[in-house]
């Protein structure tokens, strides 16, 4: 399902590795969680480019009930998310790369939120004691 690759990553920092860098044009599909955590429908982001989601598996990846949740510039996949689940959500690019000190990315801090929620919830259940 996972491919190895080799791209060229344009604006790679000199000291990066090799496949590393931003990279532009990341198109977030309306509608879902990941458009929601960004409030914006396309974004840049960075990557460690060794493997890719390979193009054959789509069909199996919509029917195992996944959305694609992002694509790239020449349309392959760059996030998925399990729209049933409290929070699943599966990417190619790093979000903990652009993540600074006092600007987190917006999926840690959707991930965080998710998780405190879970807690409270489980609290409130009984369940942690």
């Amino acid at each position: 399902m996972i491919s190895p690759v080799s791209c060229a990553i344009p604006n790679r920092n000199e000291n990066s590795p090799k496949l590393s860098g931003n990279i532009p044009e990341i198109r977030i599909r309306p509608g879902s969680y990941l458009e929601g955590f960004y409030k914006k429908e396309i974004v840049t982001e960075e990557f460690f480019c060794n493997y890719e989601v390979n193009p054959d598996f789509e069909g199996s990846i919509i029917e195992a009930g996944f959305a694609i949740a992002a694509r790239g510039e020449n349309g392959e996949i760059r996030a998925i998310e399990a729209p049933k689940h409290k929070f699943f959500i599966a990417t190619l690019f790093q979000p903990q790369l652009s993540s600074k000190a006092g600007k987190p990315h917006p999926i840690i801090v959707e991930f965080l939120r998710a998780a405190a929620k879970w807690k409270l919830e489980k609290a409130e259940d009984g369940v942690l004691e």
